[in-house]
Formats: C-alpha cells, structure tokens, sequence
C-alpha cells in the first residue's frame, strides 16, 4: 500500500516528529524559566545592562 520504502520511512518520520516535538517542549520550558529567573533577579535589585531605560 505505501510501497516498498514505508518500513524506512514511517518510522523515520515518527522518529523525527517525537524529536521537533520534544525539542520545542524543552524550548518552551526553558523559555519560561529564564524568564522567571530574569524577573526574580530583576526584583532583587540586578538590572540588564543592556536596559537603556
């Protein structure tokens, strides 16, 4: 039905979806956690250098 190549190529294509999925999960957690991190030491007092404002 998918030819001779689909016992390569399905997998392969839900090998790599899990991996960009995963990716992005862990992407977005450590997005989040930096941008707490940032606010809690902006809160204590340490400021960006780089804040021109």
């Amino acid at each position: 039905m998918f030819g001779e190549h689909a016992s390569f190529i399905i997998p392969s294509y839900i090998i790599s979806f899990v991996a960009i999925v995963g990716m992005t999960i862990y992407i977005i957690a450590q997005h989040k956690l930096r941008k707490a991190e940032l606010k809690r030491l902006e809160e204590s007092g340490i400021k960006r250098r780089a804040d021109n404002g």
